[in-house]
């Protein structure tokens, strides 16, 4: 019984496997026959219509490897390289003649994440008229969206906000004066600074609050390139080492709460920091060529409008400036307080051509007590210091070729400065570009006047890459 079940199962053994070799033989026929059938149906295709295929199967591959291979780059490099000269136009106290004398070379280095995205600016360049080297960090933060309400900006960077045109009351960020002077480009007018930035979204609201932990002041005329009047010294003066300045190193907060009302564009600001300038002077010992400058304390609100208007744009602006070391305005060393309000319109006259006029008005907080608590009385800038500006500018050449002329006036001080270039884009990388600032005014020691001397022509060629 044993041996007769083994057999058994022996025999369907045998049975099994002559069964699955049959099956595995008839599969491969048939697949074989499928394939003799396509290639003999692909044979008996007409020749285009073979080739139109194999052009169409070829195309898709290269597509998709073209696709993978040219994913674009998170990074990406631009710069410029620039040589810039500038002459006064007349005799001059400084060491140089020249107003501008540098090469410069910039790189743009940005990188973009999902996440984040960071950017960096850096310049070099050599400085003939310091006679050395300047390495300059123009740029170096890291941007996030943290929340979808939120974005986030840290790092050094240059900031601004406010409606004026080269006129800033709420702009209390750092300015680079030597720059705007000299004739270089009009985005060194504003000066980097370390800070944190952040901007808070809600519906038509954005509430913008800046941190700088260190303060960060304006790039002031010193006397290396330009020559000044000195109220100490009686006179214009361009000292080659740098008056003693007392810095400080504390922080300050700016703020901008903005909405919208229909087409009208409405911002309130808040500052809380120094003056951007050294406004006051401290008295070391009864010998003036001892005292110190420094920086006081300033506050400061504003409010501002913008909105389009007959064909243009009309902007309001007001900054109530409050000097906290000198809230009544009874010590002659330190900056009164102000009133500062500014209204402007700019709109295209013609096909190309725009003009751009503003009225600003300052007004001196405590006059009465600033004149009878002052030395020389009658050098004082007027209570109410008005300021006229007109900006022209037109574009030919498809706008390649654009003539622009900036005109200060001021009727209180009777003095003025005029801004005239013109800026040539020969092609994507070369950039040609003339100009000139030309001051007056009958008096050297007001605000535009004291400047008649450091009047200069400029010329400046970028090739950007």
């Amino acid at each position: 019984m044993p041996f007769t079940s083994r057999a058994l199962c022996k025999k369907q053994l045998r049975n099994n496997l002559l069964l699955s070799t049959f099956l595995f033989v008839t599969q491969l026929s048939a697949f074989a026959s499928n394939e003799s059938y396509a290639d003999t149906e692909q044979k008996n295709q007409p020749t285009e219509e073979r080739a139109d295929n194999l052009a169409d199967e070829w195309s898709e591959n290269f597509s998709e490897e073209w696709s993978e291979e040219k994913q674009p780059s998170p990074w990406q490099l631009t710069g410029f390289v620039e040589a810039a000269y500038g002459q006064f136009l007349q005799t001059n106290i400084v060491k140089n003649s020249a107003s501008l004398n540098e090469f410069r070379a910039r790189a743009n280095l940005d990188y973009s994440h999902k996440m984040f995205s960071a950017s960096g600016k850096i310049d070099s360049y050599y400085d003939a008229i310091l006679a050395k080297n300047i390495w300059q960090t123009r740029e170096f933060s890291i941007s996030a969206s943290p929340f979808s309400f939120v974005d986030i900006k840290a790092g050094r960077q240059v900031l601004t906000w406010g409606t004026g045109d080269y006129l800033f009351l709420n702009d209390l960020f750092a300015k680079d004066w030597q720059s705007f002077f000299s004739g270089r480009a009009d985005e060194y007018l504003k000066a980097p600074s370390n800070s944190l930035r952040s901007n808070w979204f809600f519906n038509d609201v954005s509430f913008t609050l800046v941190w700088t932990p260190e303060f960060t002041a304006d790039h002031y005329i010193t006397g290396e390139r330009f020559s000044f009047y000195s109220p100490q010294a009686q006179q214009l003066v361009a000292p080659e080492q740098a008056f003693n300045i007392d810095k400080t190193n504390k922080a300050q907060w700016s703020a901008r709460l903005k909405s919208r009302i229909n087409d009208v564009e409405i911002a309130l600001y808040g500052y809380q920091g120094f003056w951007p300038t050294p406004t006051g002077t401290k008295q070391i010992s009864h010998d003036i060529s001892q005292n110190q400058a420094y920086f006081p304390k300033l506050n400061s609100w504003g409010i501002s409008a913008l909105s389009p208007f007959n064909g243009g744009i009309i902007n309001v602006e007001y900054a109530a400036y409050n000097s906290i070391e000198d809230s009544h305005g009874n010590n002659n060393l330190i900056a009164n307080g102000q009133h500062r309000w500014l209204i402007g319109y700019e709109r295209e006259i013609a096909k190309n051509f725009t003009a751009g006029m503003q009225y600003y008005l300052e007004r001196t907080k405590h006059y009465q007590a600033l004149i009878s608590n002052s030395a020389t009385p009658e050098q004082l800038v007027a209570e109410n210091r008005q300021l006229l500006t007109l900006r022209l500018t037109y574009r030919a050449q498809r706008q390649t070729l654009i003539y622009s002329l900036f005109s200060f006036y001021s009727p209180s001080d009777k003095d003025g400065y005029l801004k005239p270039s013109v800026n040539y884009q020969y092609n994507d990388q070369w950039l040609f570009s003339a100009g000139a600032n030309i001051f007056f005014g009958q008096d050297e020691f007001s605000f535009f006047g004291q400047h008649q001397n450091n009047s200069n022509a400029w010329l400046r060629v970028r090739y950007q890459y």
